[in-house]
């Protein structure tokens, strides 16, 4: 009479474990891949902003203050050589589109001076993800530094300084 030879294969026990394991796995390494996916939009943000930073910066030392305001994702009158109208109408790396603002202020010591400002209107970044940010490209606090956020982090402000 010939043998038979027992199949083998996994157990139901042997599937779960693995299958624990690799939940496991899955879940310790998701806050770490959501850290890196903050970094890279930290850094786009930061090299957007500085490259329209300079741009603004470079306009007002030629035409002895900054372009009046425009509306959202649109160039303000006169920047056109200074911007590329692909980069500034572009969804920014925390959602929304860019916007600037040319802010008129008195200081006693000062007297008359601007503020520009280059607006984020609608981000999508959480106010805790804005945070983080915040501390990676500035003072930690999303209150003060040239980084502002209000609206719950929809409206994101960075301070242009001459």
């Amino acid at each position: 009479m010939r043998k038979r030879r027992k199949l083998r294969g996994f157990t139901l026990v042997e599937i779960m474990v693995v299958v624990t394991l690799i939940g496991f796995l899955a879940m310790l390494s998701v806050p770490v891949f959501k850290r890196i996916k903050l970094r890279a939009l930290s850094a786009t943000f930061t090299a957007d902003t500085r490259l329209f930073s300079e741009a603004f910066q470079r306009y007002a030392q030629q035409n002895g203050s900054f372009p009046d305001t425009a509306g959202v994702a649109t160039i303000p009158t006169g920047m056109d050589e200074y911007i590329d109208l692909n980069d500034w109408s572009k969804t920014t790396s925390l959602g929304g589109n860019y916007r600037w603002l040319n802010i008129p202020s008195a200081d006693a010591q000062r007297g008359q001076y601007e503020i520009g400002v280059v607006q984020v209107v609608g981000a999508t970044v959480s106010l805790e993800e804005m945070e983080l940010i915040d501390t990676w490209i500035d003072d930690g606090n999303v209150a003060t530094g040239n980084v502002i956020v209000s609206g719950a982090g929809s409206v994101v402000f960075f301070i242009v300084e001459i």
